[in-house]
């Protein structure tokens, strides 16, 4: 602001801080100071020093010299327990900064601290102001995990920091529109090629915060995710999130088992470029994708039309709704008005689940803002916090078993995390408590799981903490026999809500498709029985 002021001749008017305040920036001094000290031994370690022979080969491998690592100020960690550690206390750091940055973690029994990264390539993750809030760090070969990241801390937020934005703001202001990719290395790899505008989520599904961050930049968003089915299924529910902040979207296909970094070393930016305009609208893709996977049973159109309905009542634009309505009409044969009639229904849903859900209280004092700033409104699903009985607990005994497993036993997070917690959970709020706790607990080490559950609005977090009491040997041996039965029940239950729903269905049809809903009705009543 004084910079602004200075260029266009306005005077600012200064008021002191109060105490609580000047406390806060202090804090918040220290601990940028803390992760540029880290940053510059990880920087110099990479550059200069012997230790970091084997990155400096690694990244040469990939296409990376000294003035990409100098760019990003890329870094690396050396093998050893304690190597920043002793670094930071040689600088007067007072280690219990780094370690509510999460850059140290304390030994048992009192036996002084360790370093998370080691033997890592360092990504510095900056803010707008080019100060460095976190790290990412990347092994050198195939161990495991490949990636580990800062934790949330009084200056980082993950949901609310995009890689490679410091770098990149401009040129998306320029392009209008900005590229979203899922890995460091993807990014560095855009830019390297002549593609600036490119960034990167942080090791977390894309947020509102998220969005609203690109739409100060851009009128478009780019998606380029693994071209997998997780990578579909992310790039899908990045649409719904851009979608609600009134961002279009489209994908950039590449060939299956191609990522950007791959895919421009082997083919060349001008070829990326040509895919680049051939990125085809989301909610197009989508369209045709549920299709194919619901097949050609009634059954399966019928629900790939109500799903479609719901994204569609996302889009701003009534126009946009309607030619995709036309489209979904020629491709599944249901009636323009029927589809119309269930938009309706989806409209009206939304804003039901937008009236029911509120965003959290506003949180007092944050130590990263001042007093009187407004924190940003979550979006209605992001948690659940209702205005109806909200004492209410949100599952049932078995649930929350499949939660205290998820919780518990990283290998259960992981298998969940391959079956989809759409297979395994039912009700809409536990599918968003279940995803936003496998996103807080990736890569945690065993036992620290609550501390992570900090952010979290304290009514969840209240209900979530007796789960964490649970004794994890009771899933050590059989979660994944356990997880098989709770996918089964969690079947059984989707069929009974279809089984619900029929008779409305078939009310509002007529003819064939009438016929046709009867002998679903019938059908799903023997199954079930």
């Amino acid at each position: 602001m004084r910079r602004l002021a200075e260029r266009t001749g306005v005077e600012l008017q200064e008021r002191s801080l109060s105490p609580e305040e000047e406390r806060r920036q202090q804090e918040m001094d220290r601990l940028y100071r803390v992760n540029e000290i880290a940053a510059g031994y990880f920087h110099r370690t990479l550059m200069d020093v012997p230790a970091g022979e084997s990155a400096r080969q690694y990244l040469k491998k990939r296409g990376y010299g000294r003035k990409g690592a100098s760019d990003y100020q890329l870094g690396f960690a050396p093998d050893g327990w304690d190597g920043l550690t002793r670094h930071l206390e040689s600088e007067g750091v007072n280690l219990q900064d780094a370690r509510t940055l999460g850059l140290v973690r304390p030994r048992q029994e009192g036996r002084g601290d360790y370093d998370l990264f080691r033997q890592r390539l360092i990504f510095p993750i900056f803010n707008l102001a080019g100060r460095v809030v976190a790290f990412g760090g990347r092994v050198l070969d195939d161990s495991k995990p490949k990636y580990i990241n800062s934790p949330e801390s009084p200056i980082y937020h993950k949901g609310k920091v995009l890689f490679g934005l410091y770098q990149a703001r401009q040129p998306m202001r320029q392009a209008g529109e900005a590229i979203l990719v899922e890995g460091y290395f993807d990014q560095l790899a855009l830019n390297r090629s002549g593609i600036p505008h490119a960034v990167a989520t942080c090791g977390t599904a894309l947020t509102a915060e998220h969005a609203k961050l690109l739409k100060r930049y851009v009128q478009r968003v780019l998606l380029l995710f693994d071209q997998d089915a997780a990578g579909r299924k992310a790039t899908f529910r990045a649409m719904e999130t851009l979608q609600a902040e009134g961002l279009p979207t489209a994908v950039i296909d590449l060939d299956a088992g191609e990522d950007p970094d791959s895919f421009l070393l082997r083919e060349g930016s001008d070829l990326f470029q040509r895919r680049l305009l051939q990125a085809r609208p989301t909610m197009e893709l989508y369209i045709e994708e549920t299709l194919t996977d619901a097949g050609q049973s009634v059954e399966g159109k019928a629900r790939a039309a109500e799903n479609i309905a719901t994204k569609l009542a996302l889009l701003p634009s009534e126009m946009e709704q309607d030619l995709y309505l036309k489209l979904l009409a020629e491709q599944t044969g249901i009636s323009l008005e029927l589809l119309r009639q269930q938009l309706g229904h989806a409209r009206s849903n939304l804003h039901k689940a937008e009236r029911r859900f509120v965003p959290p209280p506003l949180q007092q004092n944050r130590s990263d803002q001042p007093a009187d700033y407004p924190l940003p409104e979550m979006p209605p699903e992001e948690f659940v916090e209702t205005t109806e009985e909200p004492d209410r607990p949100l599952w049932g005994k078995a649930e929350g078993r499949l939660l205290s497993m998820l919780m518990l036993v990283p290998e259960a997070r992981d298998a969940i995390k391959i079956l989809g917690v759409d297979n395994l959970f039912h009700s809409p709020e536990l599918k968003t408590v279940a995803s936003k706790l496998i996103e807080l607990l990736d890569d945690v080490v065993v036992g620290d799981e609550e501390v992570h559950l900090a952010e979290l609005p304290e009514s969840l977090r209240s209900q979530l903490m007796p789960l964490l009491q649970v004794d994890r040997d009771l899933f050590a041996d059989t979660y994944e026999q356990q997880l098989q039965d709770y996918r089964r029940a969690a079947e059984r239950e989707a069929l009974m809500q279809r089984y619900r729903e029929l008779p409305r269905l078939i009310g509002a049809a007529d003819g064939d498709l009438e016929v046709e809903l009867m002998r679903e009705f019938t059908q799903l009543k023997k199954r079930l029985n």
